[in-house]
């Protein structure tokens, strides 16, 4: 077992939480240490609110059941034949995973997992030096055997082996590389890129939801062009966006410029690829409908307001742009405005329609029923007709009373050919 060094500031809340479990664990003769990100970023003395608490121990995912039984407020299960078990004490939730060594074998989807009693063949098995660090959380003793700290001074970032094996373990941090260069300002060691280009096609065999969850994390940082740049170099953006990674550079350049300039989140940066990236490739990330949604709504009405600028907006365009893109307009606006686009005219007819009541309800003022009182209707394709031509009405010419609407429809079905 390696030595602790120094006590590390920084810890004494999370210690103070699990001391229930700390003494347990202990008395059962035990070890339990506090791993992960949150040991990385209390050291780089970045403060996270919401931070994920995990743990490693040497005892066995039934001992660990059997020692939270009557402290955690709730457990769960879900993960224990991977070694892990959900612990909740008050409002934090934590995870708690035996000492494991894991890698990929071939062209398996899911790693291979078994069990160890040492915390150094825990922490080696463990992406970055700056997370393979523990806190032992009985006596607040930092080991870090493969020097997480030194690499943390000097923002480096390196393997605990090897890159191309630590790679092959998981192809995975081959893309979360991208993440700590881009978010945290980490320069690889010589080595860990050529690894990384070595095994770019590793990543196929990682299953999508894990690849979009990690490019989610790398669109959620401030600056994340950095970050696709080492993608670009390692051959790995080729691997979910082939249609920008084959662009000329200054075209690709530029892409990834418009796209570090909207608001670090996910679907609006996603909406700013514009038709670089295709829906369809969006949706083999497996994206909710609702987020598929969310996504084509504001990148047409994005793209209607770039072509549309600083030119005249009149009401009914924007009540059109309005209804189309419903709630999400909002968001459509934020990048635009971050893209640099002129809105002057834009937000000018914006606030005057918002003032006016225009924009509080778009659709149609009569309904279905009403519709086939007027005309004298029986139901059918026609009703839905006729409320389309309302919708229209609506966004072309504003708010009309509920007489005059019924006057309109009744000429234009009169007319009607």
């Amino acid at each position: 077992m390696t030595q602790p060094v120094d006590y590390p500031q920084g810890f004494a809340e999370v210690l103070k939480l699990v001391e229930p479990l700390a003494k347990r664990f202990s008395a059962a003769g035990a070890r339990l240490y506090l791993v992960g990100g949150v040991v990385r970023d209390v050291l780089m003395e970045r403060p996270n609110q919401t931070p994920d608490l995990d743990f490693t121990t040497d005892a066995l995912p039934e001992e660990v059941r059997s020692l939270v039984a009557d402290i955690a407020d709730a457990v769960w299960l879900q993960g224990e034949r991977f070694g892990t078990i959900g612990v909740r004490l008050g409002q934090w939730d934590l995870e708690i995973t035996t000492h494991r060594a894991e890698s990929y074998v071939d062209d398996s989807r899911k790693p291979v997992v078994r069990y160890s009693k040492d915390l150094t063949e825990d922490l080696v098995r463990r992406d970055f030096t700056v997370n393979a660090m523990a806190i032992d959380v009985a006596d607040g003793g930092l080991y870090d055997p493969y020097g997480g700290q030194k690499d943390i001074d000097t923002l480096t970032l390196r393997t605990p082996l090897d890159p191309e094996e630590s790679f092959a373990d998981d192809p995975l941090r081959t893309l979360r590389a991208a993440r700590f260069i881009a978010g945290y300002g980490f320069t690889p060691v010589s080595g860990l890129l050529a690894a990384a280009k070595t095994l770019s096609s590793r990543l196929a065999i990682v299953s999508i939801e894990r690849v979009r969850d990690e490019l989610f994390r790398l669109l959620m940082v401030d600056d994340p062009q950095p970050g696709f740049d080492f993608l670009i170099e390692a051959t790995l953006l080729a691997q979910f966006w082939s249609e920008l990674n084959v662009l000329p550079v200054d075209d690709q350049q530029e892409t990834l410029r418009r796209l570090s300039l909207v608001p670090p989140e996910p679907l609006l940066r996603l909406a700013a690829l514009g038709p670089v990236v295709p829906l369809e490739r969006q949706q083999a990330l497996r994206l909710s409908s609702q987020q598929i949604r969310q996504i084509t709504v504001m990148q047409q009405a994005v793209e209607v307001i770039e072509k549309h600028q600083p030119s005249f907006w009149s009401d009914a365009e924007f009540r059109h742009l309005a209804a189309q893109t419903g709630p999400h307009l909002e968001d459509a606006i934020r990048i635009a405005r971050a893209l640099n686009v002129e809105l002057s005219v834009f937000d000018q007819t914006a606030q005057r329609l918002k003032q006016a009541g225009e924009l509080d309800d778009l659709s149609p003022v009569l309904d279905g029923q009403t519709v086939m009182s007027v005309l004298n209707l029986e139901p059918g394709p026609h009703i839905g007709e006729a409320l389309k031509w309302l919708t229209t009405l609506r966004l072309d010419e504003g708010r009309l009373t509920p007489d005059e609407v019924e006057a309109r429809l009744q000429t234009w079905w009169d007319n009607r050919t």
